[in-house]
């Protein structure tokens, strides 16, 4: 009897350890399968945002040289109005952009699908900042900052001195997200004198370098974590 007692306690101990060893290659082989299927949505979610940030780079790109444009536009017309020149046809192309605007839109979908799956999928902890700091802090604060800018200053103060002061001619020109018009004095003599118009110029002029000074920053880390993604997908 004890003797077949321990066969079948040998035998049960057998068949635990079968039992156990089959969970374990389970186990093993559902989180092989888990991890490739992970790492193939990670490089299709950085692949993804790659897309995502060289639609912003070309945008945020547009948008500063649309800046510079207006800029230098804004200048113009100060030294015109300082200096009270004679006017003539060529200053309403700059008359019209000095209330031109640059707005920019950022791509960010494959970001909100990655903050939907969780931030997690990224399995470098570096590019995980990065990409967070980017998204969820660079551009909030650009777009934010933006904002700030022209929400109150254009249509309080911008936009009735300009609808005071000139007639909009036919279409100029469009960019790539507005269109730009010509505009000619009503008055010119009346526009020379007017120090309120004079003054909002100049702080539109100092709103358009600002602006751009803000997406070059953010320029310059769309680039930065487009490399980074790069190299990373290299690895994976």
């Amino acid at each position: 009897m004890e003797n077949r007692t321990s066969k079948y306690l040998k035998y049960a101990i057998g068949e635990i350890i079968l039992v156990v060893i089959g969970i374990l290659i389970a186990l093993q082989i559902n989180t092989w399968n888990q991890n490739r299927i992970d790492l193939k949505i990670e490089k299709q979610l950085l692949s993804e945002l790659l897309e995502n940030l060289e639609v912003n780079e070309l945008r945020l790109k547009k948008s500063i040289e649309e800046e510079y444009r207006t800029g230098k536009s804004i200048q113009f017309v100060v030294e015109v109005l300082e200096n009270k020149s004679v006017y003539n046809d060529s200053m309403n192309y700059h008359f019209g952009r000095a209330d031109f605007t640059s707005d920019i839109v950022i791509a960010k979908t494959a970001f909100e699908a990655i903050k939907s799956r969780g931030f997690q999928i990224i399995t470098s902890d570096a590019l995980r900042k990065e990409i967070i700091d980017l998204f969820d802090s660079e551009y909030t604060v650009l777009l934010a900052q933006t904002v700030r800018l022209e929400d109150q200053f254009w249509p309080n103060a911008a936009l009735p001195l300009f609808h005071k002061h000139f007639r909009l001619l036919e279409m100029k020109a469009r960019t790539f997200e507005k269109t730009l018009y010509d505009a000619k004095p009503i008055d010119y003599d009346a526009l020379l004198h007017d120090e309120v118009y004079i003054n909002m110029i100049k702080h539109r002029g100092s709103f358009r370098y600002a602006g751009a000074d803000l997406k070059n920053k953010a320029l310059e880390k769309t680039r930065a974590l487009k490399e980074q993604i790069i190299s990373n997908l290299k690895t994976l």
